[in-house]
């Protein structure tokens, strides 16, 4: 049995314990605002400083070559390229599916490509699959036209999409001539494939 000195003496100890317990309340907390004036202050989606000298963004930590070392401004394009560069025989079905979503399935060849908008949930896609494709960012270096229209468009390798004036005109004009399918020489595909059945098996 226990004593009443014993029983005196826990509980004198638990009582010590607790009274040395800070209340959470108690702590200093910053305020909110503060907070958010130093995300803002965070260049290129930073959400940190880590006490090495790292740069903490969401996924990895960068360490600068030189200590206070700052990148120069970069605006990310809103437009990106994708064009697969691997074949997808034998590969698992998530892979193939994640490509047809952003337009490279099976039945695309290689050398097309596909203009996926440069968001965090098409990125995502992009990550799972990028050992298979090729992303290049498609910037604008004579700028968009302010009328809107895109006639005369041309695409690059590098990613520049660039406005030819010659293209325009070829664009305008055939869109004012008469489609093929109006003309009363044109052949279609069935009328074709049947004079030439004919002429193979009645060829005298």
């Amino acid at each position: 049995m226990f004593s009443l000195k014993h029983v005196i003496a826990v509980n004198c100890r638990f009582l010590s314990t607790r009274g040395s317990v800070i209340p959470k309340s108690v702590h200093k907390t910053e305020s909110p605002e503060t907070e958010v004036e130093k995300k803002q202050k965070l260049p290129n989606n930073q959400i940190g400083v880590t006490e090495d000298g790292g740069q903490k963004f969401y996924g990895f930590t960068y360490y600068p070559r030189f200590p206070g070392q700052q990148d120069p401004p970069y605006e990310p394009s809103k437009v990106l390229m994708v064009e697969r560069i691997r074949d997808l025989k034998n590969r698992p079905y998530w892979e193939k599916d994640t490509l047809a979503k952003l337009g490279l399935s099976m039945e695309v060849k290689g050398s097309q490509a596909a203009i996926v908008a440069n968001t965090p949930s098409i990125c995502a896609q992009l990550w799972k699959v990028k050992h298979l494709i090729r992303v290049t960012p498609i910037t604008f270096p004579q700028g968009l036209p302010e009328d809107g229209d895109v006639a005369g468009a041309q695409l690059q390798d590098n990613g520049e999409l660039v406005f030819i004036p010659k293209l325009k005109s070829d664009a305008l004009i055939a869109a004012t001539q008469s489609k093929p399918e109006d003309r009363r020489d044109y052949l279609d595909t069935d009328t074709v494939k049947k004079r030439l059945r004919l002429n193979w098996l009645r060829p005298y």
